[in-house]
């Protein structure tokens, strides 16, 4: 079979954990890369097909698009078809940045593009290229801890900002920032921040005793009405989510209790759990973005395959970030919620048909599309429903108030 193509995006994060840009990657439906017969030019102008097919801002929300340079497209900007707003093209590290790169970044920077560098090689050549460059990334998995320090101040004393990227625990995280970076790349913050013997503070036991009693199948229905309506502003937000054109409802919806009703209850329970979740303080809103891609993911997952109860496919998604959002183990998360154990077994153990969707998501989330598989679905059905989930997270944490 031919090898089809798509996009992955990996969020990045500035020092207050608020999404800064994303960058687009390639991705071959047959392995986790391009394919070895695939150039960095092929890639790239894969990268931009799709990428306008769909639209940047549509890929990324409206921030900053970070999207990998090779040489062939430095030597000649009018192979880039896109507008240079809120674009960071990144020249990677194989580049060598002599006159003829020079004079295609000065071009580009002209333009109106930003420019980015993988990493910094102290010669004449990148000093003449540094005056020209936005943000600097760094491979903390490419260097010891101990030359952190040194490598980040190098790159300060050109004026340019630094991305650390492959950030995978709270810990780097925080020795990063004191030592200056401004922007991080890596699942570190949808990774939870556990300490033994911690308790789980009363205001997130309430939030999951509220999230037990809305998810529970067996709250009937007044109940339901009025455990939102206790709360004015998620009963404002809710009504809003109703009446909003994505649901192209031909009358005004004017109660909880008639939303639940037009909608149905499984529709409304989802969205009031992820209000609930979006008002967590203290947690990077990409980790509710995530959740609801991968609950958009499985659900569509479910959908396509005639799958029943479609869903509490996006329950097990949107549950799946759990643990990062309040910072406890997932088992113990969900100890508070009244979960069918076959829900349960799907979160904790990816087990069944929903657990084998979650995992499906998390490969693709994680750009690993060789390891994908979920009932024998085409490649570029997975990417198109992939694409799908992304877009509809995108609107639905817009309406959910994150940036």
């Amino acid at each position: 079979m031919k090898n089809q193509f798509f996009l992955a995006r990996q969020p990045i994060l500035d020092r207050n954990l608020k999404l800064y840009a994303y960058e687009l990657l390639f991705r071959s439906s047959a392995e986790n890369s391009a394919p070895a017969d695939l150039d960095n030019d092929a890639a790239t102008a894969q990268v931009l097909t799709n990428a306008m097919e769909i639209g940047i801002d549509r890929l990324s929300r409206g921030h900053l698009t970070f999207i990998n340079l090779p040489r062939q497209f430095l030597l000649d900007p009018d192979l880039l078809p896109i507008d240079p707003v809120r674009v960071m093209l990144e020249i990677l590290e194989d580049v060598v940045p002599d006159d003829d790169v020079l004079a295609g970044v000065e071009s580009l920077r002209e333009t109106g593009f930003k420019i980015a560098l993988d990493d910094v090689v102290e010669s004449e050549s990148y000093d003449r290229l540094m005056p020209l460059v936005d943000t600097v990334k760094i491979d903390i998995r490419a260097m010891p801890e101990e030359q952190w320090a040194t490598q980040i101040g190098r790159i300060k004393t050109y004026g340019c900002k630094v991305l650390a990227e492959k950030v995978e625990t709270e810990e780097e995280f925080q020795a990063l920032k004191a030592l200056g970076v401004d922007y991080f790349q890596g699942y570190f913050f949808a990774r939870p921040r556990i300490v033994s013997g911690k308790r789980l503070p009363t205001n997130k036991i309430a939030l999951l005793r509220l999230l037990a009693r809305i998810s529970d199948p067996d709250t009937d229905l007044e109940e339901l009405q009025s455990l939102i309506s206790q709360d004015v502003g998620l009963s404002v937000r809710a009504l809003a989510y109703v009446n909003s054109a994505a649901n192209a409802l031909n009358r005004k919806i004017d109660s909880i209790k008639e939303a639940i009703v037009y909608l149905g209850r499984g529709v409304i329970r989802n969205w009031v759990v992820l209000y609930i979740m979006s008002g967590v303080d203290g947690k990077a809103d990409e980790i509710v973005t995530m959740g609801l891609v991968r609950g958009r993911l499985c659900e569509l997952l479910a959908q396509h395959c005639g799958l029943s109860n479609a869903d509490s496919y996006f329950t097990v998604g949107l549950f799946s970030v759990l643990d990062a959002l309040l910072d406890v183990p997932l088992e113990e998360a969900l100890n508070y919620l009244p979960l069918p154990e076959d829900m349960q077994d799907a979160l904790i153990n990816r087990d069944g048909d929903r657990g084998e969707a979650l995992e499906c998501a998390l490969s693709l989330e994680a750009g690993e599309a060789g390891s994908v598989d979920f009932r024998n679905l085409d490649a570029m059905d997975l990417a198109d429903i992939y694409m799908s989930a992304v877009q509809w997270a995108d609107v639905a944490a817009r309406q959910a108030g994150l940036e």
